[in-house]
């Protein structure tokens, strides 16, 4: 219940980019969101209207993996597409057509602090949703990522928001 209510209080009062996140289960995999200009294409398309990527660092391993958040469409479900870091002094955000994704492309589920499931991509400047879910994530870590050992995993479960930077 103490949980609930931190949660609830500090998401009102924590914009998106300082929002801090820990999975549930497995605290050492942690989350937040970053600003990033993510521009417009040749054509005037906002290609990733929510101007920041959403990275998720795992603890045990050292790894960060990036992500940019996108709407469905017609689908009516929100998604996060698998970038390269974002950090990188050559990156780019990739074409929403066909741009790489090293990963692929992810559900992504928000909700606030009751579970009341937040139906829109984040954005800069908004609040930072209470909850967040990434249903398969860790299969994707586990089996997609083979080059890499240790491998990361992940059990399919919440990252929470636990601070809020300033």
């Amino acid at each position: 219940m103490v949980f609930a209510l931190a949660a609830a209080v500090a998401s009102l009062s924590c914009p998106l980019e300082h929002a801090r996140y820990s999975m549930r289960t497995a605290p050492d995999i942690t989350a937040g969101f970053q600003d990033v200009n993510t521009g417009r294409d040749p054509d005037g398309w906002d290609d990733w209207p929510s101007h920041v990527a959403f990275r998720i660092h795992m603890g045990k391993t050292n790894r960060t993996y990036w992500f940019l958040p996108w709407p469905g469409g017609t689908d009516d479900q929100q998604h996060l597409a698998s970038t390269t870091d974002v950090g990188a002094r050559d990156w780019k955000p990739p074409n929403s057509d066909d741009g790489p994704r090293p990963l692929g492309d992810f559900d992504y589920i928000a909700t606030d602090a009751r579970y009341n499931v937040i139906d829109s991509i984040p954005h800069r400047g908004g609040a930072a949703p209470a909850h967040i879910l990434i249903p398969r994530l860790g299969d994707a870590l586990w089996h997609q990522v083979r080059d890499l050992s240790p491998r990361d995993g992940a059990p399919k479960q919440f990252f929470d928001l636990v601070g809020c930077s300033s």
